[in-house]
């Protein structure tokens, strides 16, 4: 029997734990035995869910579908299975791959609410380009909110980015994600423990979390509620000896509620990238930012400008200008990347 057809049927066993699966993996010689009733020193249930499994035609379309759609299987047992990843108890036996990228020990997770205010998503986006431009791989679960904004910031350094996917990695959810899904297939890395078509069903996601954490050496929370699944990837991070982060936040705003209690329990309070990478990059140096070239006129609309929101009204009111001579300052602004605007009239900087 094909030992990379055997090891994707052992991930598929039912009633058997992810962590009796990789020591399996791990320790056998020839996973086919298994299949094969050559093995007696197994437990019952293996034994019995080894001998029962049916599913080796669906094991043969699914290797069809990954080769149409240019992806690949990597197993616990192959020099490209994530470093970091291999050594937790937990390990997916099998990971399924679209995707340029290779994924090394230099890996951040950044995770964070579905319903991320539009300053915390500004904010993911923004760290993780910062982090990508240096080489470091940005890894979140290709959510909706700060999962998609940090991926978006990575995709356009060096470092990339990985998303782990709750579904097939020929199943893009959430489906308003199609160009994001293309740009990190191009550039990045989508992976899966879940075999294509995979729909991605409710308890996939707390399963990927552990995923997330075991790619990375840090995570950092940003907006995460009280019942943020966020939380569950920060306590897979500090069981599996993950240096855990949170940006802290407002105590009257239900959004930060779980990253300060992150807080409150131990994790490190992120104040700047700076502490980002000293954290768990250590001699890893950030370049210095060029400075834009901008005129005195717009150095004065910047400084308006925070990483907050600001309605066009305001900045009109406290730079002093004509209505029509801001909004042309604005314009070139964000030309140059500069600031962005947000819906309702809004500006901030990026």
């Amino acid at each position: 029997m094909d030992e990379r057809v055997a090891l994707i049927a052992l991930s598929r066993l039912r009633r058997v734990s992810n962590i009796v699966k990789r020591d399996i993996a791990l320790s056998f010689d020839n996973i086919g035995d298994l299949f094969e009733k050559k093995v007696g020193c197994l437990d019952g249930a293996v034994r019995s869910a080894a001998s029962s499994f049916k599913g080796w035609g669906k094991i043969e379309s699914d290797l069809k579908v990954l080769d149409s759609m240019g992806g690949r299987i990597a197993t616990i047992r192959d020099a490209e299975y994530p470093p970091l990843l291999k050594h937790i108890p937990d390990a997916p036996v099998v990971l399924y791959k679209k995707g340029s990228l290779d994924a090394g020990c230099n890996m951040l997770a950044i995770v964070g609410s579905r319903r991320a205010t539009f300053e915390g998503m500004n904010l993911a986006e923004k760290i993780a380009e910062t982090l990508s431009s240096v080489g470091i791989t940005v890894v979140s679960g290709f959510a909706r909110g700060i999962d998609s904004s940090a991926h978006k910031g990575a995709v356009k350094g060096n470092g990339g980015t990985v998303a782990v996917f709750g579904c097939g990695v020929d199943v893009c959810y959430p489906p308003e994600n199609r160009q994001l899904y293309g740009h990190i297939a191009e550039k990045g890395l989508l992976i899966s423990e879940y075999g294509p078509q995979e729909e991605p069903l409710p308890f996939h996601f707390p399963e990927r979390n552990r995923i997330i954490a075991g790619l990375s050496k840090g995570i950092l929370v940003i907006e995460a509620s009280k019942k943020s699944g966020s939380l569950i990837t920060a306590r897979l991070g500090l069981e599996y000896g993950r240096e855990v982060m949170a940006i802290p936040g407002s105590v009257f705003r239900d959004e930060y509620r779980g990253a300060n209690a992150l807080i409150k329990q131990g994790a490190k309070l992120v104040e700047n990238i700076d502490d980002i990478v000293s954290t768990c990059f250590p001699g890893l140096v950030l370049k210095p930012k060029e400075p834009a070239n901008i005129n005195r006129e717009e150095e004065r609309i910047f400084s308006i400008i925070g990483a907050l929101k600001i309605h066009v009204d305001e900045v009109i009111e406290k730079s002093g200008m004509a209505a029509k001579q801001v909004m042309a300052i604005l314009t070139k602004l964000e030309m140059k990347e500069l600031i962005r605007e947000t819906p309702g009239g809004f500006y901030m900087k990026r």
